[in-house]
């Protein structure tokens, strides 16, 4: 059979599909009329296909998509598949008698199937799939004439919007051979009537909200051998598939299905003829991996397996046979070592073992697969060093070693003469325990990562990689299509290399938590395609290179945890696309200038702002705070899109809710600014309020002054607040009792004052560590009561307390704390001081110096004094 598996199956269910098919006596018009109250309906002609050649003035039999018979020239076939049509099926389609086949497939009619369809008695094929069409299949009340086309072979309804359940008079259907209802709302059970289908070769239901368990007497179906059933809800045992003789392709993953009394993977070794079988993802299944199984049939080509709780060993006659094409056990509970016994002249395209505990070494015999695209051992227990011999596969495009116990050197090329992986796109080494320089050489030689253009064009995988077998079946496995380089977290040195700049194709490049020094290579080049770019946790330094700005894709940008030096780079508020920039941790600093007029509004889409434990001074960037789009609107902004930077192992550790937090992966709707433990002074702005998808805020230690800002009531998505070691003086906004996501909350080390806002919400909850450190505080949960409020006293001025505002000069970017404390050793300093005026005289600008320190000590003594008079008064 040649058709493919995804083609449209026939009529009788999509017949039965929408609405009571009622039968119309009324008389039947020429097929010229029904084409033309076909074309009528149509809303949109995109390609004007129909209206540049459905013309009335030429042959209906010369129309594009119609065939006519011989004898009677009626229209026998209309195909308008892929023609890009909007609008509805007219009814006037049941006019059409001697009507064979329907095929509108691939376009965009929407509307329920018209009842009329049922008296096309010579119907055998009704292909209406990827459409847009509703309605309920009806639940038993079709009129039973309906199941009088016996001619009815195929009924495709194929990625649709119908809902409804299966109906269950299906017993007159015997010349049905193909029942597509995949990729629609269809809910209930599998009738058990669909074993007297005797004819049927080909059931598909995937992708439906199906539930109960698939009914025995689907083996009665003898002439089945496609079956797919993948992405429902289906639960209990497996049936006995294999009295199925013919059996090819069956596809149960993911569901919620169990073993048998009869384990089925044991019962797999009578199924002669299987050439694909699908069951990954039902985690309920608990098997134990039979010895048996290296005994299945020959004609095995691809086994998917993953997620099934399967224990046990691998049987080596599994991976013995020079037909498997792919083999996928991932995320299981399999122990042991991989078997040896690959052979020579072995075909295996996929081999994923992700996430077991085997152990041992990676098996050189793999090197006999020279056609292997995917080999993925990651979250073992490997000891080995790096398989060199992996260079010779020239077909590979992802290697994943990710998180087992390879060691040692990643060693120089076995062939100078030989350039290795030249169709690599993923190369992850990351958790391990490699030592040495990076593979400067691997590194320079990844191909399949330098030319945008030529990759782009025949790049091997998309989201998913299809496998055609026979031209009936499609497979699709999950693959990333991002080309990656990740050795993260292992104990490389040296430099990055700056071969790095010439892989112009790659987007994911994560060397974080290794120990590589030196600078950050500046040969990123025009057209660069880096989405994500990650060195946080080494000992890079020199300034961030401006070269990065070329990567205008780039949406992830982290170098924490390293000694870079300069100022803020302002060009990366013109990367568009970034939604993460991590600096914290270095040796940044200065001021962060203001928006020049010819820069357009900064960072639109950025979610994750931290500059923390830098040396930055002066006020706060306010008019990047004004601009941050997606922290204003998070939902709005994302569209419902995934975030790519998301898109393979992207992560990041943040300071949130007093906590190092690693980030695996960043949400769509994550929001966090940390601008913590710099020099900032000033005021916090009250358009901080404008960031109502601000989720976590940090401006902690720093030299911040004047009140907490009551705008902040606006931001109703906050969680953790940090405004603690600043100089932040006033009472707590009583608007702050409003945010009821606020779980985590700390004002510490201020000069906050007044009574503690009360409220029967989450802002009782926080205890009083929240508000230590501010002397004129009082109330719950603080033991300080708050006293009446008494007339106010005018306290005389004294005459030199004129100018508060030019008391710091050279001291700008320190915070008075840090002079107050030296108070106490005031008299050690005075005597140093002292000894240094007698004999040298008197400098101008040491006098001028503890000129200011005076006035900055007595204001702060007076500010302590005023209260306790208030209180002898």
């Amino acid at each position: 059979m040649e058709t493919s598996f995804l083609l449209p199956f026939s009529l009788m269910l999509l017949i039965t599909l929408n609405i009571f098919f009622t039968l119309t006596s009324s008389s039947s018009p020429t097929d010229k009329d029904a084409l033309l109250a076909f074309k009528k309906a149509i809303t949109v002609d995109t390609n004007g296909v129909l209206s540049n050649n459905w013309l009335t003035n030429t042959s209906i039999c010369d129309w594009v998509g119609v065939s006519c018979g011989i004898k009677h020239h009626r229209v026998t076939a209309l195909n308008l598949s892929n023609f890009a049509l909007y609008g509805s099926l007219s009814p006037h389609l049941g006019n059409l008698t001697f009507l064979l086949s329907l095929d509108v497939s691939s376009n965009y009619f929407t509307g329920v199937l018209p009842a009329e369809l049922s008296k096309l008695r010579r119907l055998k094929q009704v292909n209406v799939t990827y459409n847009n069409f509703s309605g309920e299949i009806p639940r038993g009340n079709i009129p039973s004439s309906i199941f009088n086309i016996s001619r009815l072979e195929l009924i495709a309804l194929i990625g649709n919007k119908l809902s409804g359940r299966i109906p269950t008079n299906l017993d007159n259907l015997l010349n049905l051979q193909e029942l597509s209802l995949a990729g629609n709302k269809l809910t209930g059970s599998i009738p058990k009537q669909v074993g007297n289908l005797t004819s049927l070769k080909i059931l598909d239901l995937g992708s439906n909200k199906l539930t109960g368990e698939i009914p025995n007497s689907i083996t009665n179906a003898s002439q089945l051998f496609a079956i797919d059933m993948q992405n429902n809800s289906f639960t209990g045992p497996i049936p006995d598939f294999c009295k199925l003789s013919l059996l090819e392709f069956l596809n149960l993953m993911e569901n919620n299905l169990t073993e048998a009394e009869s384990p089925f993977l044991s019962s797999l070794t009578n199924c002669r003829n299987l050439m694909i079988l699908g069951i990954s993802n039902n985690p309920m299944m608990k098997s134990i991996f039979p010895a048996s199984m290296g005994n299945l049939s020959a004609s095995l080509i691809i086994f998917l397996a993953s997620n099934c709780s399967i224990r046990g060993f691998i049987p080596p006659e599994i991976v013995n046979r020079r037909n498997l094409l792919a083999l996928d056990l991932s995320d299981n509970q399999l122990t042991g070592f991989i078997p040896t016994t690959f052979p020579m002249g072995c075909k295996l395209k996929l081999l994923d073992l992700n996430g077991n505990k085997l152990e041992g070494v990676l098996p050189k015999s793999l090197s006999n697969c020279r056609s292997l695209h995917l080999l993925h051992i990651g979250n073992n227990r490997i000891q080995d060093t790096f398989p060199v011999w992996t260079e010779y596969l020239t077909d590979l495009r992802v290697l994943i070693l990710r998180s087992n116990n390879f060691s040692g050197t990643i060693s120089s090329l076995t062939s100078k003469a030989r350039l290795p992986f030249p169709n690599l796109q993923v190369f992850d080494v990351s958790h391990n325990a490699f030592i040495g320089n990076l593979p400067h050489e691997y590194l320079s030689n990844f191909k399949a990562m330098m030319d945008v253009q030529e990759n782009h064009r025949g790049s091997f995988y998309s989201n998913s990689f299809t496998l055609i077998v026979k031209g009936l079946y499609q497979i699709f496995l999950r693959l990333t299509n991002s080309p990656t380089i990740d050795m993260s977290s292992n104990k490389f040195s040296g430099s990055i290399p700056n071969s790095i700049g010439n892989l112009r194709n790659l987007q994911v490049l994560d060397l974080s938590n290794n120990q590589l020094a030196g600078f950050i290579p500046t040969t990123f080049p025009k057209g660069c395609s880096l989405q994500s770019i990650d060195l946080n946790g080494n000992k890079l330094e020199g300034a961030l290179p401006e070269s990065l700005s070329n990567c205008r894709s780039l949406e992830v940008l982290d170098i924490g945890n390293n000694k870079m030096q300069g100022t803020f780079p302002v060009w990366t508020g013109n990367l568009s696309g970034l939604r993460v920039l991590i600096l914290r941790s270095n040796n940044f600093s200065g001021t962060i200038p203001s928006l020049t007029s010819n820069t357009s509004l900064p960072f639109p889409k950025l979610q994750v702002f931290d500059i923390s434990y830098n040396a930055f001074i002066g006020n706060l960037p306010h008019e990047y705070l004004m601009n941050f789009k997606a922290m204003m609107d998070a939902r709005k902004n994302s569209q419902g899109e995934l975030c790519r930077c998301s898109f393979y192992t992207d992560s990041f550790t943040l300071i949130v809710k007093g906590l190092d937090l690693e980030y695996k992966r960043i949400l769509t709707t994550f929001t966090t600014i940390d601008m913590s433990s710099n020099r900032f002074s000033g005021s916090i702005p009250n358009s901080i309020g404008n960031l109502k998808s601000l989720i976590y805020l940090n401006l902690s230690h720093n030299c911040l002054t004047r009140g907490i800002p009551a705008s902040l009531e606006n931001v109703a998505e906050l969680e953790s607040l940090d405004l603690s070691s600043n100089r932040l003086e006033g009472e707590i906004p009583t608007e702050l009792t409003k945010l009821t996501y606020l779980s985590v909350m700390n004002l510490s080390m201020n000069n906050l004052s007044g009574k503690i806002p009360q409220s029967s919400g989450q802002f009782s909850t926080f205890e009083n560590t929240s508000y230590v450190g501010n002397s004129e505080l009082c109330g719950f949960p603080l033991s300080r009561k708050c006293e009446e409020p008494s007339p106010p006293v005018m306290l005389q001025e004294e005459e030199d307390d004129d100018d508060d505002d030019d008391d710091y000069g050279i001291l700008d970017g320190f915070c008075w704390q840090a002079i107050v404390s030296g108070y106490g050793c005031g008299f050690v300093i005075g005597g140093i001081v002292g000894g240094l005026v007698l004999g040298y005289g008197r400098p101008k600008w040491l006098l001028e110096w503890i000129y200011r320190f005076y006035k900055i000590e007595k204001r702060s003594r007076r500010r302590n004094v005023a209260p306790q008079r208030r209180r002898r008064r």
